[in-house]
């Protein structure tokens, strides 16, 4: 396994821990009425884990840039 592939699977484990913990947190907020500061920063965190999951490719190619 090259480093570049083993950061791709360390960053689409972040990604899904992310969006495990997002879920839970937006479960508490849920019945105490959400603000939109909260509904901004749940959209924000979803996709930016969404992102993650995906393998995050730009992130993959600034970290090794040469590799591939």
């Amino acid at each position: 396994m090259q480093p570049q592939d083993f950061f791709a699977v360390v960053v689409r484990i972040v990604g899904l821990v992310s969006l495990v913990y997002l879920v839970g947190t937006s479960l508490m907020f849920m019945g105490a009425g959400m603000p939109w500061a909260v509904v901004l920063r749940f959209i924000v965190w979803a996709l930016a884990s969404i992102w993650m999951l995906r393998g995050a490719p730009q992130l993959v190619r600034f970290a090794y840039p040469n590799d591939r």
